[in-house]
């Protein structure tokens, strides 16, 4: 943050931001002389000189005079103004209605003078303006004035009315209506709905219905219309007692009202509405994907989830008829059919188990128990089976059958099309992914998951990432354009709001505003104590006897001195007698005073004048109290005032003068500032280290540390408000913050001695904030934070109201409908329900948070119908990928713009250089004399070598050692110098043979080559290798090989190069440096492992893999990869940035987490633990004890919790477990403190949707950054590519067409491929084709089956004559040519071999795999490609996307890196963990694990997406049981550790950073081709302008032969001349050179070849070309 705008730009900038308000201006002139701002603004106000020592005598008089004279100026002024404000209001009036009928003049309408000419004159055929209903309609909105009149007033409470009346619906209970509580609610809810009817009906009355300035030429008019007559629906059926749900629900739109009242809202709103048709093209593109990828799942896997395990046909023992995994059957086991080759087969089904041991009866056993009259199994103590005597009935599932139920309670296959769709849209939201991929993968192939991620890289990366670029590239635009929009209506209306607030005054504004009534109130208490002591009004002493005339002048010199001050500060010390006069108005009461104050000062008359002003201005405001008893005794002495001024009193003054200027120095300087900043470091520590179960001894310590550190920052607020006065103290926002901290701490520490007031210690943790003022850096994304708020503000209120209204809806809908069984066979309401308000609107907040929303859909749609899809579609859409998308928007362009602002002036030097403002303060000080010629340059100047101090102590002491060094330096060394490692001269033939190896081009291929193998090698590692196997031996032969090759490639270079002296030595490249740490991490690992070394050091290994590291030497040159590295590198000092923001907020909800539920997360675990309500009752039933993995039992387990929080995964059952937390050692009890929801949602709105979002901002910004390099670059390009197409159009148009030779017929068949109609009906034809293949589903019947199939012949002939006319018409040359064609003619084949394939298939004349078949089905998908040929607007987009691959190209092959090296060292780290029934797994499973490195690398990708990586990370944080070795179980001690690292760094590198460098490559693909689209209509206009010239050109062509060779090359460089120009005035900034040429040749230049016209010089239109084949060559011209 600058100073400047932090500390309040001084009154003159501030508050002249909003001139047109009256009360602003005053403030201004009042508060001007308080002004204290300098050349270097300051975060206080600056300390006055030490030279002068002023005394009492003068102080008192010059307090006297300026008090007097202020008064009387500002008295004056304010009559002034009040005149002036309503002069102006009259003329603003007056000119408004000449406007307005100048606007009517051209209308008929222009003889009735009108009142109200904005509004139409006449409705409804008889009312007008004046007529009596209308004119009281329309006075009762007075909808031409700006004022919010009463009735909006009125109708706002109604929405607020109704909203609550909405919101107190209770679904479980309103089910007749029969209660008192329901028929109240009826009552309201018909009194809103009559007045909104009224509403409407006198809004009609005022506007009229139907037109352009009509009730309906408002789109939220219409808005309203539709939801009165919506109720007038629900209310006449209601009549005929037909109770439709659908109609009520329409209800719930009522709030949308809101919206347009609030004008901040509005805008937000219009700007999601402008964005509508390029979304639109998204939804497009998505709804293509949906198609493409939903056709593909129907025709591979229908019906393949219904797969269970069956018995055999006539085995009848068994309690279920099929195998399943629990009792619900929620996850079913799904098996694979013969045919297809999934993974599970029914011989994988586990043994059944009972009391943890395997049952190993079988039905032998039970007969034979039966025939002896037995029970089927042998039961302990009458009802529990003994452990392991048990039917094992599981081996008898052996039949794999397709059964009747999917998954999910139905939600989840690929039976038609529309459940696909729900599939796909899960998939894409990346909720719950893995588990349908797993379920597909056990059904038909392991390789399917090649389609998931496709789907997951097109549709979440490259989609959803487009929806948030779109939003984002239309936000400033829009932004601007509702900025001018606000400004206008300002102008007119004198009306403000958020968006065109100027951010970062507000507080300033109001300081200014609090201090102008203060002392308005305070004047007229002088005026009244004058009043009552029978003094004059206008007498106040000395001084105040001044005619009227000088009020105006002195008014005058007001403001000039404020512009003087304005201009001081930038630094323009201009002529400075005026300031001298305000000096001299001032200290005139009291003539000694103003020459001893000229003596002590040496500066001179300007020097003290200026500085007089405002040292006095801070000095006195502040000092009011002392200043307003000295007035009173002055009033008291009346004339004497002049000889008061140097009295006695001077001691006491003087005394407190000066304590107050040491105080300030102290409270300034750099000691004190870092002395508090140490202080809350230590206090946060403090705070911190509060842990469960800590020693007494500790929280007595805390306790005296919280009562020194609130005395010490008492301290401090008490020093600076002595220092700088209470009024200068409140100007910096930063001490107002400081205060109420201290003042709560104090109150907290007063409350804690009667034992209550626990709630404050909370913000104790604010304290931690502090720390954000000693950051210059992190100031900066502060102030883009609070720059942003008023937007964000209005955000949070469009998304309570879009999440109070799909509450509702939910409620509605599912009501009192989602239960559960529970184990003792009770049913109770799931926890994400929509039975109450509360519920509902955390639910929708969850699903908004894409965490589970997958298991509340299969709720719904189990509950309702499969149609509930609908809901949570729409909620996921809306809320998801377009409301949150607009908070990441609106962040963007908050850095954007600050970005914009700082590269204005320089890079960022103030924020960027660590120094302190106090020591640029005291280093400008210094130079006393020359202290107002500063202008901003100079403050820049003064900080550049300042830049550089951190790294020159650094530098000079290796210098010094340099130095030293030499003289203990042999000859030798000095003379080899150029030699390499002292050993090879230059001359050397080894060192020439070494360079010449190195510089050969396929040097690198080759080392690329062994880097790419060695990878292969680390990829085969894996801990379960035998020792002595031959796979070991192998890849430790292997690692021996690499390594030597390696250490050559190393010793090469060094020779050739040198290590380290010189230039181009080997250690000089940071790339160098890493190759050479990885070989001597590789060789001491072959010493360690040759040695027998310990397990750990298996993990160096891992480092060789950072080898993979090195194409990043060969990308540097590719200037793409170049470009992402670049901006990822340069993005780390922002990125620490936010991560410290981060950082701070992490720190202070996890210690306000440990402070709530420290002790709190643990609970019982055993068969029934109903009645168990403590740790002693769990203990003593024998249960376990044990604590949720994620708790906040301290600050690191905190920590921990809360980064699974933000990152959105899971973080819902740590909040259930934090609402059902009772206490410490108590057993948890379901929703015991609903409250702590507040904790939750807050931190995750703050951190998760706000500051985390913030990586978009930055990752973007620094991206554009790195790109103004390039861009001249790029727009030379670009400007050459576009000559060149110029130039070919222009060929194209000068030549004879291609078809001018054609026959009739063969013309005939052109025109119709070429016409528009053709592609129109194609278009229509595929769209059926799309939908008879979407018609396909599981089970359909035989007639559905043959009707497709004729379809199919119907569409595949219909494409087989299109491509056999375009090749008649265009030939096979020009066929080809078009990408689209050959495209065609792909479909056509495919599909004539597809029919071909199954016609023999039917006829059973050659056995065909029925794989290929349903393959050739698939790809008759094509077909739909072909739809993009028509949708323009989509293409573009698809183009920004195909631009953005070889980026984005590259940013794979980072992320594969990144992958490759997490997925080696996890196979290290996590390869041995076992997952079985002993010991369960909450993210690992059968298919997600790191045995090797394939399955590690897919594991990697689901945790990159974010679903369920806390599970899996949760699994490998277990702890090793203390009863048996850690080998069977595979876990180490260091996984406590190492794991939540691992994770961590993987999770923040893939999902928070890389990602959003997509977004930034789209970004800047999206802007490229606006960018082109608008160049290549311009080509286009002005390519017809050359054709629209061709008549031109060639007449001057039959002058110029006519006129012969000299006038002709006379007037053909006139007439190329001038086409030229008139063709460069049609283009934009096209040269005109280039443009020339060809025209000269076919202007009158083309006389000078023969006679007659050149044949070239006519242009054609491809509509001339027409009729031309059968005219002859010599007609052209």
């Amino acid at each position: 943050m600058t100073s400047e705008e932090e500390e309040g730009p001084g009154v003159a900038k501030s508050t002249t931001a909003t001139p047109s308000a009256p009360t602003s201006s005053r403030v201004t002139t009042a508060i001007a002389r308080a002004d204290s701002d300098d050349a270097v603004a300051t975060s206080s106000p600056r300390r006055p000189s030490p030279h002068r020592r002023p005394y009492p005598k003068k102080k008192e008089e010059k307090e006297e005079t300026i008090e007097e004279a202020a008064i009387i100026q500002e008295e004056r002024i304010e009559k002034e103004e009040e005149e002036e404000v309503v002069e102006r209001n009259g003329d603003k009036e007056d000119e408004d209605d000449e406007d307005d009928d100048d606007d009517d003049g051209s209308s008929d309408t222009s003889v009735l003078v009108v009142p109200y000419p904005e509004l139409v004159p006449v409705v409804f055929f008889c009312l007008k303006q004046t007529t009596f209903p209308r004119s009281w309609c329309i006075r009762m909105f007075s909808l031409t004035r700006c004022v919010s009149t009463w009735f909006e007033r009125v109708s706002m409470m109604v929405i607020l009315l109704n909203c609550v009346t909405l919101g107190m619906y209770q679904p479980c209970e309103n089910i007749d209506c029969s209660s008192d509580r329901c028929q109240i609610l009826q009552a309201f809810d018909a009194f809103i709905y009559i007045f909104f009817a009224m509403e409407m009906v006198v809004k009609m009355i005022a506007l009229g219905i139907f037109g352009r300035r009509c009730y309906l030429g408002d789109t939220w008019n219409r808005l309203d219309f539709f939801i009165v007559m919506a109720g007038m629906v629900e209310y006449s059926l209601d009549l005929q007692n037909v109770n439709f749900t659908a109609i009520r629900t329409v209800r719930v739109l009522r709030p949308l009202k809101a919206i347009n009242r609030v004008p901040s809202m509005r805008i937000l709103v219009n700007l999601l509405l402008d964005t509508l048709p390029m979304l639109g093209n998204v939804l497009l593109l998505c709804f293509f994907v949906f198609f493409i990828f939903g056709i593909i799942g129907v025709q591979l896997w229908a019906g393949l989830l219904r797969n269970r395990c069956y018995p055999e046909e006539n085995f009848t023992l068994l309690p279920r008829p099929y195998y399943m995994a629990d009792e619900d059957d929620e996850r079913p086991f799904i098996c694979s059919l013969p045919v297809d080759n999934g993974i599970m087969s029914c011989s994988d089904v586990p043994a059944r188990r009972e009391g943890g041991k395997t049952c190993c009866l079988d039905k032998d056993d039970i007969l034979y128990r039966q025939s002896i009259g037995l029970s089927p199994e042998p039961l302990a103590n009458g009802s529990v089976s003994v452990a392991g005597l048990c039917v094992n009935w599981n081996q008898y599932y052996t039949r794999c059958h397709t059964g009747y139920s999917n998954p999910h309670k139905g939600a989840i296959n690929f039976d038609n099309i529309a459940f696909a769709w729900i599939v796909i849209f899960q998939v894409i939201t990346l909720e719950g992914w893995v588990e349908i991929m797993y379920y597909v993968m056990d059904a038909h192939s392991f390789y399917n998951f090649i389609y998931f991620i496709l789907l997951i890289i097109v549709g979440s990366f490259f989609m959803i990432n487009l929806c948030l670029v779109v939003i984002a590239t239309q936000f400033s635009e829009t932004k601007q354009r509702e900025h001018q929009l606000m400004q206008e209506q300002r102008a007119r209306c004198s009306s403000s709001s958020t968006l065109a607030s100027e951010p970062g005054d507000c507080y300033e504004e109001l300081f200014q505003l609090v201090c102008h009534f203060l002392r308005k109130a305070r004047r007229q208490t002088v005026a009244l104590f004058n009043t009552l002591r029978g003094k004059p009004r206008g007498f106040h002493g000395v001084g105040r006897g001044r005619g009227g005339g000088e009020g105006r002048e002195r008014k005058a010199n007001g403001r000039e001195g404020r512009d003087r001050r304005a201009g001081l500060r930038h630094g323009h010390a201009s002529s400075a007698e005026p300031v001298a006069l305000t000096a001299a108005s001032a200290t005139d009461g009291c003539p000694q005073c103003a020459a001893a104050l000229a003596l002590s000062d040496g500066v001179g008359p300007v020097r003290n004048a200026a500085s007089d002003e405002t040292e006095e201005g801070t000095v006195e405001e502040s000092d009011r109290d002392g200043v307003q008893s000295s007035t009173k005794g002055k009033d008291k002495q009346g004339h004497e005032g002049a000889e008061s001024c140097c009295s006695p009193k001077k001691g006491c003054k003087e005394l407190w003068y000066e304590i107050r200027m040491k105080l300030w120095g102290i409270v300034e300087s750099k000691y004190f500032n870092r002395g508090i900043m140490i202080a809350i470091l230590i206090n946060t520590i403090s705070m911190g280290i509060e842990h469960h179960e800590q020693p007494e001894e500790l929280t007595n310590v805390l306790e005296i540390c919280n009562i020194v550190f609130t005395s010490m920052f008492s301290l401090e607020m008490i020093l600076k408000l002595t220092a700088f006065g209470s009024f200068n103290y409140l100007r910096n926002p930063y001490n107002v913050f400081d205060g109420i901290i201290v003042i709560i701490s104090v109150c907290e520490i007063i409350g804690q001695s009667d034992g209550g007031l626990s709630v404050l210690r909370t913000f104790r943790l604010l304290r931690v904030l502090k720390l954000v003022r000693f950051m210059p850096a992190l100031r900066r994304q502060l102030v883009v934070l609070m720059k942003t708020m008023d937007n964000v503000a209005t955000f949070c209120m469009l998304l309570m109201l879009f999440i109070f209204i799909f509450s509702i809806l939910g409620m509605h809908i599912f009501g009192c409908k989602f239960s559960l069984k529970t184990e003792t066979g009770d049913t109770v309401p799931d926890r994400k329900n929509f039975d109450s308000l509360l519920w509902a609107i955390v639910t929708v907040f969850q699903i908004l948070t894409q965490e589970d929303w997958n298991t509340v859909l299969y709720n719904g749609m189990a509950a309702t119908s499969p149609l509930a899809a609908l809901y949570f579609v729409a909620l996921m859409t809306f809320g998801n990928y377009v409301l949150f998308n607009l908070l990441v928007a609106i962040l963007v362009e908050g850095f954007q713009a600050e970005g914009d602002a700082n590269r204005s002036y320089s890079d960022d030097d103030h924020s960027s250089s660590n120094f302190d403002e106090s020591e640029k303060r005291d280093s400008i000080k210094l130079s006393g004399k020359k202290k107002y010629q500063y202008s901003n340059n100079s403050e820049k100047s003064m900080l550049i070598p300042l830049l550089y101090f951190p790294s020159s102590p650094m530098k000079s002491l290796c210098f010094r050692i340099q130095k030293m060094m030499e003289v203990y330096k042999p000859d030798w060394c000095e003379t080899r110098e150029e030699w390499s490692v002292y050993m090879f001269s230059p001359q050397n033939k080894f060192r020439l043979l070494c360079q010449s190896v190195i510089a050969h081009k396929l040097f690198d291929y080759v080392v690329l080559a062994f880097i790419f193998l060695n990878c292969i090698t680390v990829a085969l590692e894996r801990p379960k290798i035998l020792q002595g196997s031959l796979e070991r031996l192998f890849l430790t032969i292997s690692n021996y090989i690499f390594t030597a090759i390696f250490v050559g490639e190393m010793t090469l270079k060094v020779v050739s190069m040198g290590l380290y002296l010189g230039e181009t030595a080997y250690l000089r490249s940071s790339w160098n440096i890493l190759d050479g740490f990885l070989v001597f991490v590789s060789l001491i690992d072959i010493v360690v492992s040759m040695a027998g070394g310990a397990k750990i050091l298996g993990v160096l290994r891992v480092l060789r893999l950072l080898r993979t590291l090195r194409p990043l030497r060969v990308i540097s040159r590719a200037p793409g990869l170049k470009l992402v590295v670049e901006t990822l590198i340069t993005s780390l000092k922002p990125i620490g940035n936010i991560v410290l923001i981060c950082c701070a907020f992490f720190i202070i909800f996890g210690i306000l987490g440990v402070q709530l539920f420290k002790g709190k997360f643990y609970y019982c675990v055993g068969l029934d633990v109903k009645n168990i309500t403590n740790k002693s009752d769990c203990l003593a039933a024998n249960y376990r004890w044990v604590h949720h993995k994620y708790n906040f039992d301290n600050l690191g387990q905190a920590l921990m919790s809360l980064f699974v929080l933000a990152s959105k995964d899971g973080w819902v059952n740590i909040m259930y477990h934090g609402l059902d937390a009772v206490g410490i050692d108590q057993q948890p009890m379901i929703n015991n403190n609903p409250w702590m929801l507040l904790y939750f949602i807050s931190f995750l709105l703050i951190v998760s949707f706000f500051v985390l979002n913030m990586f978009v901002g930055v990752v973007v910004e620094n991206f554009h950054k790195c790109r103004q390099h390039q861009e001249v670059e790029e727009a030379r390009r670009r400007e050459e590519k576009r000559q060149r197409r110029m130039e070919k159009k222009r060929r194209k148009a000068q030549k004879l067409p291609y078809y001018a030779s054609y026959g009739p017929t063969r013309l005939a068949i052109h025109a119709l491929c070429t016409s528009h109609y053709l592609d129109l009906v194609i278009t229509f034809i595929i769209c059926i084709n799309v939908i008879t293949m979407s018609l396909e589903h599981y089970d359909q019947p035989q007639s559905l089956e043959t009707a497709l199939k004729y379809c199919n012949y119907f569409f595949t002939s219909t494409f087989v004559i299109e491509a056999s006319l375009k090749l008649v018409a265009f030939g096979f040359r020009r066929f080809f040519k078009d990408r689209w064609n050959q495209l065609d003619l792909a479909i056509v084949l495919l599909s004539v071999m597809g029919i071909t394939l199954e016609e023999i298939e039917i006829n059973a004349s050659l056995p065909i795999n029925p794989t290929i078949i349903r393959i050739m089905r698939v790809l008759r998908i094509a077909r739909v490609l072909k739809l993009l040929k028509m949708a323009t607007g989509m293409r573009a987009l698809l183009d920004t996307v195909v631009q953005a691959l070889p980026q984005v190209g590259n940013l794979g092959l980072l992320f594969m890196l990144l992958f490759f090296i997490y997925a080696a060292l996890g196979v290290e780290l996590f390869g041995e963990l076992v997952c079985n029934a002993d010991y369960p797994c909450e993210g690992m499973s059968r298919h997600a694990t790191f045995e090797n490195f394939g399955m590690a690398f897919l594991t990697l990708f689901q945790v990159s997406t974010g679903d369920n990586w806390n599970g899996i990370m949760k699994d490998t944080l277990r702890e090793c049981p203390p009863d048996r070795p850690g080998t069977d179980y595979g876990c180490h001690a260091g996984l406590q550790f190492i794991s939540p690292m691992y994770f961590v760094s993987f999770v923040l590198t893939a999902q928070f950073v890389l990602i959003n460098v997509v977004v930034a490559v789209l970004m800047k693909h999206l802007d490229d081709s606006n960018k082109e689209a608008q160049e290549d209509a311009e080509m286009d206009a002005e390519i017809e302008l050359e054709l629209a010239q061709g008549g031109l050109c060639c007449m001057m062509g039959g002058i110029g032969a006519i006129a012969g060779a000299t006038v002709a090359t006379a007037s053909g460089a006139g007439v190329g001349g001038g086409v030229s120009g008139a063709i460069t005035a049609g283009t934009v900034g096209g040269p005109s050179s280039g443009l020339m040429a060809p025209l000269r040749d076919g202007g009158g230049g083309s006389a000078t070849h023969e006679g007659h016209t050149h044949p070239r010089c006519r242009l054609y239109s491809p509509a001339q070309v027409s009729g031309l084949s059968n005219i002859e060559e010599s007609n052209y011209c």
